[in-house]
């Protein structure tokens, strides 16, 4: 999955487009602890990814996210 594609699943979640950049901190692009439940909930359920709640709220920046992500 490509960072473009995450990005609209995580502006579908309801986290600000502009939010969203590589260097962010998870938290500060709006992956609180309910983000990452959902945002794993939609990557489990649309694109058939495995990815823990547990493996998201350990990435420190969306360019962890992205990277966890893609080697799924």
């Amino acid at each position: 999955m490509s960072f473009d594609e995450l990005k609209n699943i995580m502006v579908s979640l309801g986290i600000p487009e502009s939010d969203i950049r590589l260097d962010a901190a998870r938290e500060d692009a709006g992956l609180d602890s309910i983000a990452v439940v959902e945002l794993a909930l939609v990557l489990r359920r649309e694109k058939g990814l495995v990815v823990t709640e547990e493996e998201l709220a350990a990435a420190a920046t969306v360019a962890d996210v992205a990277a966890l992500v893609a080697a799924r």
